[in-house]
């Protein structure tokens, strides 16, 4: 009988552990203002209603206050920095941003009590309202060692976000490689707790001159980032970043 009683307890031990679960996602890049839109989409799968927030956080760590409206045009954080959202099984929405400032740029935080998916899209506007150029990333989890593609040649730029979600200071170590696989150049940034850069290869590397190769970088705890290359017009696509082993 004790055996029995032990059992049913471990059972509603795991149960309320498996209840109280949360999900943590990123999305390395958001920037608001000046043309420049970021759409948010998440969709609950699950077979249960999924509750959470998104809060951003501006590249000095600090909140990054904005205003996001969903599909019906409602405003969603009144300026400030978090989204609260529930979504019953199978629902999805959309949170856009209202370029109603100047650039400002940092990140998303994704948490959920059940796991969600989701997917950011940037839109660069002309002074009109009309996309000039549009692209979509997905939401990215924390990684110790990545990599993104570089390729500068023609015109083409290549630059890449990387956020902090420690709650210390993180120092990355960025490594550029050319076509060989062989180091070229390297160098080291601070990212101060929660905080945020987006850098092009020749902002980190001055006087690099164009390549194919690989950037990659890397820190003693995880970080989030992605990658966006850039043509001679201002069209642009996003990478996802690959994961390296160490």
């Amino acid at each position: 009988m004790k055996r029995v009683l032990f059992c049913m307890a471990v059972i509603i031990a795991m149960s309320a552990a498996a209840s109280a679960q949360s999900f943590t996602y990123y999305f390395p890049q958001v920037a608001v203002g000046a043309g420049w839109r970021t759409t948010v989409f998440l969709s609950n799968a699950s077979a249960t209603p999924a509750t959470g927030t998104i809060t951003f956080t501006a590249n000095d760590g600090s909140p990054f206050f904005t205003n996001w409206l969903d599909e019906n045009g409602t405003n969603l954080t009144g300026g400030n920095n978090v989204i609260p959202f529930t979504l019953q099984s199978g629902e999805s929405r959309k949170f856009v941003s209202v370029d109603d400032h100047p650039l400002v740029a940092g990140y998303a935080m994704v948490s959920a009590n059940a796991s969600v998916l989701g997917a950011a899209m940037f839109s660069l506007l002309d002074g009109a309202g009309n996309i000039m150029a549009e692209a979509g990333v997905p939401m990215a989890i924390p990684l110790g060692k990545q990599a993104v593609f570089v390729d500068t040649t023609n015109g083409f730029r290549t630059g890449v976000a990387v956020g902090n979600p420690n709650a210390g200071d993180l120092e990355v170590h960025f490594e550029l490689l050319s076509d060989t696989g062989q180091l070229i150049t390297s160098t080291i940034k601070t990212l101060p707790p929660l905080s945020h850069i987006s850098l092009f290869t020749d902002e980190l590397f001055p006087g690099q001159g164009p390549m194919v190769g690989r950037l990659q970088y890397w820190c003693m705890n995880p970080m989030v980032s992605v990658a966006l290359r850039f043509s001679p017009s201002v069209q642009f696509t996003t990478m996802a970043p690959i994961a390296v082993a160490n």
